[in-house]
């Protein structure tokens, strides 16, 4: 069975004033089926570090800790809301705003690929790459 997904491209932009940033990991969002979940690039690997190698490693650790902190809270308040207000939490998760992690514009796919293996997938083309 075919489910809609809805994700964006997490992004690190430590340079606010060239617009330069690193994909550093996905959120998805399936809300008819309740799910929320998201795949981080680990600090080992993290593209930000590659790209921008002038930057403080304990700065970029710190906000993908936070990060992590956050996404995880939205990921156990999923399981507790409607399709409409999980909607909503994402929506509100990723829109634009002026700091150091921000997100794509939100992305839609519609498959039978399970969350997990999408996710995967997901990570491998957009920030691997």
């Amino acid at each position: 069975m075919k489910t809609l997904y809805q994700y964006a491209i997490v992004r690190l932009l430590p340079l606010a004033e060239t617009g330069e940033f690193a994909n550093v990991g996905i959120v998805l969002c399936a809300p008819d089926t309740g799910l929320f979940g998201f795949q981080l690039s680990p600090e080992s690997s993290n593209p930000a570090l590659r790209f921008f190698p002038q930057l403080d490693k304990v700065v970029v650790q710190t906000a993908m800790q936070v990060l992590t902190d956050e996404l995880n809270r939205i990921q156990q308040l999923a399981e507790q809301q409607s399709a409409q207000q999980l909607f909503a939490a994402f929506q509100e998760l990723t829109r634009p705003r002026e700091q150091l992690i921000r997100y794509s514009e939100l992305r839609s796919v519609y498959t039978t690929t399970k969350p997990a293996e999408l996710l995967v997938k997901l990570h491998q083309q957009l920030v691997q790459a």
